[in-house]
């Protein structure tokens, strides 16, 4: 009866001991399950720059290259190979893991990324084994250490980048997560080796596991030189020579000395790769990856000159990660918060920033005081200073990235490890045991609630069949122009914008592996045998493409002429030809501002209904060469009545347009420019820019316009009727803060600069605008608003 009890007993204790592992796998099964579409590519924004980017690395790493870390490659003067943007700033173990997941599909890109992207989330679910195994040795209750673990990695900056595959994101959380496991037991059970061994596999992923590395050498030296001292008796000199000479010290020291070993093989590897890139011609200081350490400490004067990486700033940015991470994914998603932004000087901060900085704090504060609470309160000190240890000595790099909050992943750890730790003492024995177990599965529905949210926020539908079609795209460029030079230029640099970001980043990885691309001006683009365009404008060896298209380099003066040498059917600001069902947009002395505005187009069917709206901008359709813009818009294939086209920005009146009947060819143009839409008008205010009031509508108008008259910021401020129409953090100032930019709101096209601003419905007494400049206002015009209302 005793060992059938005794049995029963062991049985229970088992399956109890088991359960919370079991719990985890399964939580942690939620992010395959919910992030594994593979009709999906990249997620859209800071997914697509940084995936590709890894992805281009990873296909070029091969020994052909001599391991170099490069994302692509161009022709020379004298047609050598040129390796373009190095990537040694990076360890190369993240591309080398990345590229023996993708080596096996080949051409097959679809299933490279989705592959990768699996690999991502994988190292993702280790770093967050890793942590709950931490935990458990360190608190020493599993359901403690599974509800923390599972709360602290259904962050919003955890989860939604889950699955970036990149050189410094989740596989360098796996790195400092095997590093604090490996410190863990060490601390508990002084094994040293398995230490070493963990950093030495750690650094090749990333170098964020230095910001562990630091904090948890200089606090396990600082205790012990302490607790020997303390030991000592009084007997100073004496305790603090035997403290140095201590095995535990020593061992301090070395994993140090171990520590930075590891990097310098690391960095040595990296510089020594990269200047044998560059021909063995340039000095170390000015190699790309030492330009980077500079940019990325905050010391390359053309990057901090925005003030964005000041001090005040920086923290206040990291702080508001701090907060951030606090929260889960899934409050995030439903209750639409809006997180800091990573450059607040770049892009507005949200008005929730302020309290995101706030909770920061109070959660920082709240972890260090609660140390003392903790066992191995040294472990989790070093845990807590991680990201800050990563953070401070290179804000160059953090602020301008988001995802760089993930690593302030000991705060949320640690908070919920005291909040948890708390209420089991507060419980007691009994109740807690019937508490912790009810709160870990509650954690574990918030986790894979997050994850839910995760797998179908980001994705959208269009970016998704963009990439399916640039990837069928550049397969078939690529059969196409095997071993030929192939010219590829981003949209971003003039004077030829050919193509979009997403069709450069997965030209980086598709297209280049043999030939070559290049972002450079086309006055060289005679060396080259083809060119990718974004357009069909005639003449392509890829007509079956959707996206982008495969022309001969040799073709193109031979296009221009054939474009701008035919008589159009209307001469307008852009000459208008109709060819079939095809609509061309062609204009000599073309300048850039010329193709800025967004370009509407309207087609009304033969039989009726609303009219289709195949509305482009220049970059996606078009192409500038030789002091002409070509753009080609395809025409639906149905009868028409009629087109309708020209330029437009935002709600502004069009640049110009035109009215085409189908049938007849001849039409005449409905408006010249913008300007006659204001022609005689009275302006609400005459200054630098005249001010226009119609009705909710500000727009602001100045002919003669240079460039320069634009580049200061607008402010434009509304003060209410009624102070409560504000909100909250508005209501002391007075007034609503409308500020923009012209870039965001307006556009130069024929020596007038114009843009519009709307104005909030509620009751306006004064409204002031102006624009300003370090503080100084250029100038500034107010008018009471019409009726005060």
């Amino acid at each position: 009866m005793d060992q059938r009890t005794d049995g029963r007993a062991s049985a229970k204790r088992l399956l109890r001991g088991a359960l919370p592992p079991a719990l985890l796998l399964l939580a942690l099964a939620s992010v395959f399950v919910f992030g594994n579409d593979r009709s999906q590519f990249y997620r859209e924004g800071t997914h697509s720059r940084d995936s590709a980017d890894a992805l281009a690395v990873a296909a070029h790493l091969s020994a052909e290259h001599g391991f170099v870390v490069f994302r692509r490659q161009r022709l020379g003067e004298d047609g050598e190979r040129i390796y373009d943007d190095l990537y040694h700033r990076f360890p190369v173990g993240s591309y080398a893991l990345v590229r023996f997941a993708v080596l096996p599909f080949g051409d097959d890109f679809p299933r490279a990324i989705h592959a990768a992207r699996l690999l991502m989330l994988a190292t993702f679910a280790a770093a967050a084994a890793l942590a709950y195994l931490s935990l458990v040795r360190l608190l020493g209750d599993r359901w403690i250490a599974l509800a923390a673990t599972l709360l602290a990695f259904s962050s919003y900056y955890l989860l939604h980048y889950s699955d970036i595959i990149s050189g410094d994101g989740i596989t360098n959380l796996f790195g400092v997560m095997l590093v604090f496991h490996g410190m863990t037991l060490f601390v508990q059970e002084g094994r040293f080796r398995q230490l070493l061994v963990k950093t030495a596999v750690a650094i090749p992923f990333g170098w964020h596991v230095v910001g562990l590395i630091a904090p948890f050498v200089l606090l396990g030296l600082g205790s012990e030189l302490l607790r020997r001292h303390a030991d000592g008796g009084g007997k100073r000199l004496p305790a603090l020579a035997a403290s140095v000479r201590s095995r535990s010290v020593r061992r301090y020291v070395a994993y140090g000395a171990f520590s930075v070993l590891c990097c310098a093989l690391m960095l040595g590897f990296n510089l020594g790769n990269e200047y044998r890139a560059l021909g063995g011609e340039v000095p170390l200081h000015e190699t790309p990856s030492f330009r980077a350490m500079l940019m990325n400490t905050g010391a390359d004067a053309e990057r901090a000159r925005t003030g964005d990486l000041g001090q005040a700033t920086f923290l206040r940015g990291q702080l508001g990660g701090v907060g951030g991470m606090a929260i889960p994914f899934a409050a995030v998603e439903r209750l639409g918060l809006d997180l800091p932004r990573p450059l607040p000087g770049l892009w507005p901060p949200p008005s929730s920033a302020p309290w995101f900085a706030a909770l920061g704090a109070a959660v920082l504060a709240a972890c260090f005081a609660g140390l003392r609470r903790l066992p191995h309160r040294m472990l989790f000190a070093a845990l807590l200073l991680a990201g800050w240890g990563w953070a401070v000595p290179f804000r160059g790099a953090v602020a301008f990235h988001e995802y760089e909050a993930m690593f302030h992943v000991g705060f949320p750890l640690v908070l919920y490890a005291l909040a948890l730790a708390g209420l089991r003492r507060l419980l007691g024995p009994e109740r807690a045991s019937r508490a912790l177990p009810a709160l870990a599965l509650a954690a574990a529905a918030v986790f894979a609630l997050s994850a839910w949210d995760m797998g179908r926020v980001g994705h959208g539908a269009e970016a998704a069949a963009h990439h399916r079609d640039a990837t069928a795209d550049f397969r078939a460029m690529r059969d196409l122009a095997t071993g030929r030079s192939v010219l590829v230029s981003a949209v971003r640099r003039p004077p030829v914008p050919t193509i979009n970001q997403i069709g450069y980043w997965l030209s980086d990885s598709y297209l280049q592996r043999e030939r070559f691309g290049s972002r450079e001006e086309w006055a060289r683009a005679s060396r080259y045998d083809y060119v990718v365009l974004r357009a069909d404008l005639g003449g392509s060896l890829t007509p079956g493409n959707r996206r982008y298209f495969l022309h001969r380099t040799s073709d193109l003066p031979r296009l221009r002429a054939l474009m701008t040498a035919r008589e159009p059917a209307l001469r307008a600001p852009f000459d208008l030809r109709l060819d079939g069902r095809a609509l061309t947009y062609v204009r000599d002395g073309c300048a850039a501002e010329d193709a800025a505005a967004p370009f509407f187009l309207e087609a009304v069917p033969a039989g009726g209904g609303p009219a289709r709206r195949l509305g482009f901008a220049f970059r996606d359709r078009g192409v500038r060469f030789d002091g002409a813009c070509i753009a080609r818009a395809e025409l639906p294939d149905e009868p028409l009545a009629g087109l309708r086209t020209g330029q437009r920005i935002g709600g502004l009146p069009p640049l110009w347009e035109a009215s085409i009947p189908v049938a007849d060819p001849a039409f005449p143009l409905r408006a010249a420019s913008w300007r006659d839409a204001f022609a005689g008008r009275e302006p609400a205010v005459r200054a630098v820019f005249d001010v226009h009031l119609d009705g909710r509508t500000l727009t602001y108008v100045r002919d003669g316009c240079d460039r320069e008259d634009t580049e200061a910021r607008f402010f434009l401020h509304v003060v209410p009727l009624d102070a409560g129409d504000l909100p909250a953090e508005r209501r002391e100032s007075g007034f609503g803060n409308l500020d923009f930019a012209f870039a965001d709101r307006g556009a130069r096209y024929g020596g007038t600069c114009m843009a519009s601003a709307e104005l909030p419905d509620y009751g306006i007494a004064l409204v002031r605008t102006g624009q300003f400049s370090d503080d100084a206002r250029l100038w500034d015009a107010e008018f009471a608003f019409p009726g005060g209302e």
